[in-house]
């Protein structure tokens, strides 16, 4: 006779097959909640526990960042958070990104065409950075005809940093204050 693998007694009458054991109905129940899980659906814990399907989530399944739900299939990780892949969209018109391209702001995801017209007020978000000419993709500075990263905005003799400062410029060229008037330059003072 088989003995039911929760509480060691003959098992008898009605018996469940489950995770290698034999079980009395009333006896398969979820490890966590005590949920009794004959019929329904369940997982084995790392245990080898029988679960049931919220405690397994609970232990495996991280919430989705955009619908706040469990995901229990395929997990898409952007912006250092789990995404369904169907809620990983633009937040204001709820398109998937082109070519993996996100623009974000306060934490939220944007497509280029939100992002330009909620942010920049319709204006075109610049390419590349005047000082590197590498990609700009979320912050810079406009000055002196061109947009800048915040750290590529320098003086051009002592590399000090000019975002945020007064500057002075000589013939399109930044320099801070103490460099333009250490070296009795004719530049113009410009408010950053």
């Amino acid at each position: 006779m088989a003995v039911c693998h929760n509480c060691n007694e003959d098992a008898y009458g009605m018996v469940l097959n489950a995770l290698g054991h034999k079980w009395h109905p009333q006896c398969f129940v979820c490890s966590q909640c005590k949920l009794e899980l004959a019929g329904k659906t369940f997982y084995k814990g790392k245990d080898g526990k029988p679960l049931c399907e919220d405690d397994y989530a609970d232990m495996k399944c991280p919430n989705c960042a955009g619908c706040k739900d469990r995901i229990y299939g395929e997990v898409l990780s952007a912006m250092n958070l789990k995404w369904h892949v169907k809620c990983f969209a633009c937040t204001e018109c709820m398109q998937p990104f082109e070519q993996g391209r996100v623009y974000v702001n306060q934490g939220k995801p944007y497509c280029l065409k939100d992002y330009e017209k909620k942010f920049l007020g319709g204006k075109k978000k610049p390419k590349n950075c005047k000082g590197c000419n590498k990609d700009i993709v979320n912050r810079w500075v406009e000055a002196l005809g061109g947009s800048w990263h915040p750290e590529c905005f320098i003086c051009s003799q002592c590399s000090s940093q000019l975002h945020g400062n007064s500057f002075f410029k000589e013939e399109e060229i930044p320099f801070c204050a103490k460099c333009a008037h250490e070296a009795n330059r004719q530049c113009t003072s410009v408010e950053s």
